[in-house]
């Protein structure tokens, strides 16, 4: 595969998690006023982070799915005007995003932890719900993030190829 196909195969699965990440959030944007009542602290608890997660479903499932088609676009256009030059900014911007993943991804997961270890040592109601919120909020920040990271790791290896391929420096190796 080559490597506008891969980039369109990249930005059509980004895409597609966005559209996801809004259908999700619009869900969830529909359920809170049923959810969230105000004799149930542990619900009221639960209202920031959830909302946190609606807005980042929304904004950043909508930057996918408007951003994407368009970078796939403006990136086939430098491409054949300079297809090294392209392909070497590319490669740096798939690999600081690849590096942000791999540095959140276990953010997230301690923040999982740490939320529900505060989960079993309150006893306050509203806070429990509160540590509730943020385990959902953490484990929807941690779906997103692997899910995106997973389709980078093909998009990142192909391009590191295409650098060299461009250079006409061949590098055999096992994968």
């Amino acid at each position: 595969m080559d490597f506008l196909q891969q980039l369109n195969v990249w930005a059509k699965g980004d895409a597609l998690q966005g559209k996801i990440m809004v259908g999700t959030g619009l869900l969830l944007a529909l359920a809170l006023p049923f959810l969230f009542k105000k004799e149930y602290p542990l619900f009221n608890g639960m209202f920031i982070p959830i909302c946190l997660l609606v807005l980042v479903n929304l904004g950043y499932g909508g930057f996918l799915l408007y951003s994407r088609p368009k970078h796939v676009e403006s990136i086939s256009k430098l491409y054949q005007q300079n297809p090294r030059e392209t392909v070497k900014k590319e490669l740096q911007k798939a690999r600081t995003d690849n590096k942000n993943y791999t540095l959140l991804k276990p953010i997230w997961a301690m923040l999982i932890i740490i939320s529900a270890l505060a989960f079993f040592f309150i006893n306050n109601e509203y806070f429990k719900g509160a540590s509730l919120g943020m385990i959902c909020l953490s484990v929807g920040f941690l779906l997103i993030d692997t899910f995106l990271h997973y389709r980078l790791i093909p998009y990142l290896e192909l391009t590191m190829d295409a650098v060299f391929s461009l250079s006409g420096v061949q590098i055999i190796c096992d994968r």
